[in-house]
């Protein structure tokens, strides 16, 4: 089973980011290829998120399920679609002024679509959580008083730092991609 973990900090209080990821909303506008959301209830949500496989769109309609928390320290959810089963555990933790947000996600093909899902998510989950933390990073500096400080020694790095290394790496790669082609 694919999986994938992340780490990195927030320019906000635990209390506050814990009120954005719970609302689904407002999460959902930094989840990378969401197009549609429809709540069912305060732990429910129905989304469709769409993704490229080659120039093919993939368009998965999922149902995400919180299955259980402690706020304002963690979550477990699961979203199921047709082929496919996403477990997601999420923690915060207070670092001074900010919040470090470590996520977990397990990925589970299933049925004749499980290679395209397992090589999709390999692919693309990297990209897409720093896609998620620069959301998160944009959204929360708006409403930063004063600028963030340095990360001491052992510290996590915050996310407009992590994002950047990500986002440089992410170039050189395709950079390098299309000299082959």
């Amino acid at each position: 089973m694919p999986q994938r973990e992340v780490q990195f900090a927030v320019n906000a209080a635990a209390a506050e980011l814990w009120n954005f990821i719970r609302d689904f909303e407002s999460l959902c506008t930094c989840i990378p290829g969401v197009e549609k959301i429809r709540p069912i209830d305060d732990k429910t949500v129905e989304l469709t998120v769409r993704e490229k496989v080659g120039v093919v769109p993939l368009i998965v309609n999922l149902r995400a399920q919180i299955e259980s928390e402690d706020p304002p320290r963690s979550l477990h959810a699961v979203a199921r679609a047709e082929h496919l089963t996403m477990e997601i555990d999420v923690a915060l933790r207070d670092a001074g002024p900010l919040t470090e947000l470590l996520a977990h996600f397990k990925v589970a093909g299933e049925g004749p679509l499980k290679p395209i899902v397992d090589r999709l998510f390999e692919r693309r989950a990297t990209e897409r959580a720093a896609q998620f933390a620069a959301c998160l990073e944009k959204h929360f500096a708006a409403d930063a008083s004063s600028e963030p400080r340095a990360p001491q020694h052992g510290q996590s790095i915050p996310a407009r730092d992590w994002i950047g290394r990500i986002m440089r790496w992410l170039g050189r790669r395709a950079r390098g991609v299309d000299a082959r082609r």
